[in-house]
């Protein structure tokens, strides 16, 4: 059985390009936005990875990631963040709330593809 990832980007073009990526090796649940994810997540989807943009409509960056983690009931579901926003400090925040990667805008599909892998 494919594993399952949400993707969380209000940016159609990275969604796509990660659907794309990923669409052959594992079930992809698609939204465009915070509330649409939470939503998903609370009417029993859960998923085995989620990756996320951070700059979100509705609930955003640090406070997104709290609540996710949070109605994923602190299950050990692997997040990966892929921001245009590069900020150490941020990163440093995140990384202690629990994600497990931070990547950068443009991706490295390579890159990705390799993290997925090892995280499920």
């Amino acid at each position: 059985m494919k594993k399952k990832i949400l993707i969380i980007d209000d940016d159609i073009i990275y969604r796509k390009i990660i659907q794309k990526l990923l669409c052959h090796q594992y079930n992809l649940m698609l939204t465009e936005n915070s509330l649409e994810a939470i939503d998903f997540i609370e009417k029993g989807n859960i998923p085995d990875l989620v990756i996320a943009d951070l700059n979100l409509p509705g609930i955003a960056g640090v406070e997104f990631i709290s609540m996710i983690k949070h109605k994923l009931n602190n299950r050990k579901v692997p997040i990966i963040i892929i921001s245009g926003m590069d900020d150490e400090n941020l990163r440093n925040e995140l990384y202690q709330k629990g994600i497990s990667e931070f990547l950068t805008k443009p991706i490295d599909r390579i890159k990705l593809k390799k993290i997925i892998n090892d995280l499920i």
